[in-house]
């Protein structure tokens, strides 16, 4: 059925009554191994029930109205969004705790359902849902504002740069956010985290993402965390010469430090060193960049 291949192998009743099944004909379909019931009204045709699958079932259950949000909406956004190219898709978890609740928002109705855990809002303006692969969902930056009524901090501050890194949002588009609803729990601490500036990945875990690149691809390892000329260096091939400093922080750089590294920089040139900067962000978005940009330094160093 084609209706069932675009939605990931559910229909409602509702859509086959109204592609002109008879309500006999369905009748005898459904609970055949090959159509079975998810919810009331909801049935999965075919025999394997993806994640992407109980999203979209859990959003049919719940009307027309319904949207996947909260860590479910996180969950696919992380896994199902490839708009950019930076990543390849990836196995998707039902959400962020791994279980099989789905988190359904809806704006008006009663539609408990088991394994939908449901969030009833006043309402959901335009800009704050979307489709993706079909599946009614909130947008990135409504579903950051979700999560950040109850998230822990450190896993909020990472969910918060994945998604800018990623170009899943912006900040302006999460600014509008907290603004237009000052009185949601999470409008306060998104604003905090964005105005802050603290970096959400420390300086070890960037090295850490960094040496798994160069690993991967076989490159020589580096020295770490070694002193030259008075400084001490993330990452050090001493025979090339090259310096590579990761930064973790990927939303915010203040004027203070780029002046002090553009400082630290010419210093290193001075004494024969090059030196290659990489943010989390590129780490994240652009790996493979990251390795052909370290690669080609290799290749160029001076002959011993």
């Amino acid at each position: 059925m084609a209706l069932a291949a675009r939605q990931h192998g559910i229909v409602s009743r509702a859509q086959v009554l109204g592609i002109g099944v008879s309500a006999g004909a369905l009748g005898r379909r459904v609970g055949s191994p090959l159509m079975r019931v998810l919810h009331r009204g909801v049935y999965l045709v075919g025999p394997i029930l993806l994640p992407q699958g109980r999203a979209m079932a859990a959003v049919l259950a719940c009307g027309p109205v319904a949207r996947v949000s909260h860590d479910s909406a996180s969950a696919l956004w992380r896994c199902l969004s490839d708009r950019n190219g930076f990543r390849p898709r990836r196995e998707i978890t039902p959400s962020i705790d791994g279980s099989d609740t789905v988190h359904v928002t809806v704006t008006r109705g009663d539609h408990r359902r088991r394994g939908i855990r449901l969030h009833r809002v006043r309402s959901l303006l335009p800009d704050e849902v979307t489709t993706l692969e079909n599946i009614p969902i909130t947008t990135p930056a409504r579903t950051l504002l979700d999560l950040a009524a109850s998230l822990p901090s450190r896993d909020l501050e990472r969910a918060l740069v994945e998604s800018l890194a990623n170009r899943r949002t912006s900040r302006d588009e999460i600014l509008i956010l907290t603004d237009r609803h000052p009185r949601h729990a999470g409008a306060v601490r998104l604003r905090a985290l964005l105005e802050a500036g603290e970096p959400a990945h420390t300086r070890s875990e960037a090295e850490d993402r960094f040496l798994a690149l160069v690993r991967d691809v076989r490159l020589p390892r580096p020295e770490v965390n070694v002193t030259i000329e008075g400084f001490e260096v993330d990452c050090l091939w001493r025979a090339a010469r090259l310096v590579v400093e990761v930064d973790g922080a990927a939303f915010h750089s203040t004027t203070g430090r780029r002046s002090a590294d553009k400082r630290r920089d010419a210093t290193l040139a001075a004494a024969g060193y090059r030196t290659i900067r990489f943010g989390w962000d590129q780490l994240m978005s652009e790996p493979n960049l990251v390795q052909v940009q370290v690669a080609q330094a290799l290749a160029r160093a001076p002959s011993a």
